[in-house]
């Protein structure tokens, strides 16, 4: 098991009963929980903005690696999904980029969930709320011999709860999703333990309830959709892990394959007026493999290498239609207007990391070290069809190419007195490799409208089109502490500095009410602290609180624009609090039956 306290990074670990009470938790349900995490609820799976410390971004590669069971998620878009037969949560702060590598630059959830027992058992959820809202998880054990099976499955529903203003009788953010889980696991006469696993997702969510703001009059008009807006999502995700342990050493693999296929329909002028709405059809297969080897039971010294690698074939189409309402929009009688991008992605990596113990006593150090190498390439093309025509103008069809590759150190040192107390400080290089803006349709439409109007463009192409990597330089200096001896009493805390270069950030272009960009934004240095407290003074009361601070600005904007220089990063919140206190019952058994009673107050 875990142990915080000989982690030298800040470290919250959450388990089934710090979430209780929710109808359907997904990871936005545990922002508050973790100091300085903040995980947006947007109202759509799609559009999750994310931040760790203050480093984040609304869209593109999130800051934070997500692992399920042993196996990397890498797309925002798969990170909003039901938490059922959950057994534990870690999420860690500050770079995990040396062992993690890609998307982990500042943070890890490594989330696990209760594995197949030997043991045949069932077990029945069944929830209802308020707008109607419905959940059911079952879940089986099915153990077969040395081969230990699991099933289960989760349903959701909900009428939504925000009138579209158009359609009187519609909702305008109805949801429905289904969730269907397998895994197995065998172990061997020689002590292999095999695992595998298959996973399909499904999810419908209406479209999230933008409107209109007057900001004069202060007065929010009500969500007008003329066309039906929505975002659907399938995910299947499976997995082969092989492990093994000998007297001094253990061994791991681990691949995994998944393909996402989603669908988003939007009104994306937000209002009564047929002027604009998108359409988004995407495509994704993923393929990663990871060998690693580390020590086993060693008292003086530990370490594990490994090697990783990933394969990603991404495909977006768009069809923007702009309707007769158009002319509050565009100068020009512009009816359709299509992009299509197709990004194939693939990357290796190796990484090694020791730990010196007992250098003197309580004292231990670690060093470790990752090369990374990432390959992306991008085939895009967009076209026009203007009103009175037949066919699409096609106006540009170009492919552009990128690699990246860096060396991503960590030291740090830790200090142990006794289970009580333990001090680290660690320095730790973070990255995210760059890449290409696969949502930057609006802009590339605005560059050809203004090249058919002779008009000098905003951007060059090749600005819209790529951004660069993201590096940041990470200080970090904190505690763990149990100071009663009976461990009911636990509390972390830590204090970081973060010198980020070339942060990517999503940018709404000034005058473009239709689309977003990655791009970069020079130099941000990001400093603040955190503290956390878990209070367990009986086996069925438990009281939890923290609070964390983040004061993340820019130090220099890319373009060179003084009034930049000390704001604080969007989005990013400046603080964040959460208290509970919780209690558990369990009445008595009836009929075989034991159910459980829990309250909870925030």
């Amino acid at each position: 098991e875990l142990n915080p306290g000989d982690i030298p990074t800040a470290l919250t670990v959450i388990t089934p009963r710090s979430i209780p009470g929710e109808n359907n938790p997904d990871l936005r349900n545990i922002s508050g929980i973790v100091p300085n995490f903040y995980m947006q609820e947007g109202g759509l799976k799609l559009s999750t903005p994310l931040y760790i410390r203050g480093i984040g971004t609304v869209s593109g590669t999130p800051p934070v690696g997500l692992y399920v069971d042993g196996v990397p998620v890498f797309d925002k878009n798969a990170f909003v999904f039901d938490l059922y037969d959950i057994r534990q949560i870690e999420v860690l702060r500050g770079p995990q980029t040396t062992l993690y590598g890609r998307n982990s630059i500042n943070g890890l959830i490594n989330i696990n969930t209760n594995p197949p027992s030997d043991v045949f058992a069932a077990q029945v959820k069944i929830g209802y709320s308020s707008y109607r809202s419905q959940n059911y998880n079952l879940v089986l054990n099915l153990p077969w011999k040395r081969l230990y099976n699991k099933l289960s499955f989760s349903y959701n529903k909900s009428e939504g709860y925000f009138k579209n203003h158009y359609e009187q009788d519609r909702k305008s953010n109805p949801s429905d999703s289904y969730n269907i889980r397998y895994q197995g696991n065998v172990f061997t006469k020689n002590n292999w333990k095999i695992g595998f696993g298959i996973n399909f997702n499904h999810s419908f969510d209406g479209g999230y309830a933008y409107a209109a703001i007057d900001s004069l009059k202060v007065h929010r008009y009500t969500v007008n959709y003329n066309i039906p807006s929505s975002y659907k999502r399938d995910l299947l995700s499976s997995y082969l892990n092989l492990k093994k342990k000998w007297q001094r050493l253990a061994f791991n693999t681990v691949t995994s394959y998944s393909r996402t296929q989603d669908r988003q329909m939007l009104d994306a002028d937000f209002t009564y007026l047929d002027v604009f709405d998108n359409g988004k059809k995407s495509r994704q297969n993923l393929l990663t493999q990871e060998f690693n080897i580390q020590s086993n039971e060693n008292r003086h010294v530990d370490w594990t290498a490994g090697a990783f690698g990933f394969y990603k074939d991404l495909t977006n189409r768009y069809l923007a239609t702009f309707g007769e309402d158009k002319a509050y929009l565009l100068p020009m009688a512009l009816d359709n207007a299509k992009y299509h991008n197709n990004t194939v992605t693939w990357g290796i990596a190796g990484y090694g990391q020791v730990t010196l113990k007992e250098i003197w006593p309580g004292m231990s150090l670690t060093a470790g070290l990752r090369y990374d190498y990432e390959k992306s390439e991008l085939n895009y093309r967009d076209s026009l069809l203007f009103s009175g025509q037949q066919q699409y103008t096609s106006y540009h069809d170009s492919k552009e190419d990128k690699g990246f590759k860096t060396w991503l150190p960590k030291f740090s040192l830790l200090q142990r007195w006794n289970d009580n107390l333990s001090l680290y400080l660690s320095v730790s290089k973070g990255y995210k490799a760059g890449g290409y803006n696969t949502q930057m349709f609006s802009d590339v439409l605005q560059q050809r409208i203004q090249a058919f109007m002779g008009m000098s463009s905003l951007y060059r192409l090749a600005d819209i089109v790529s951004y660069e990597p993201e590096r940041s330089f990470n200080y970090e200096l904190g505690f763990h502490a149990q100071p009663l001896e009976s461990g009911e009493l636990s509390i972390d805390g830590a204090l970081f500095f973060i010198d980020c270069r070339n942060q990517q950030l999503t940018r709404f272009p000034a005058g473009n009410t239709t689309g977003r960009m990655m791009t970069n934004a020079g130099r941000t240095r990001s400093m603040g602290a955190e503290i956390s407290t878990t209070w367990q003074p009986a086996s069925d009361i438990r009281i939890t609180a923290s609070y964390g601070h983040t004061d993340a600005t820019f130090r220099r904007y890319n373009d060179g624009r003084a009034e930049y220089r000390g704001k604080h990063l969007p989005y990013a919140p400046l603080n964040t609090l959460f208290g509970e206190i919780h209690y558990r019952a369990t009445p008595l058994t009836f009929a075989g039956i034991t159910p459980s009673v829990q309250a909870s107050v925030r």
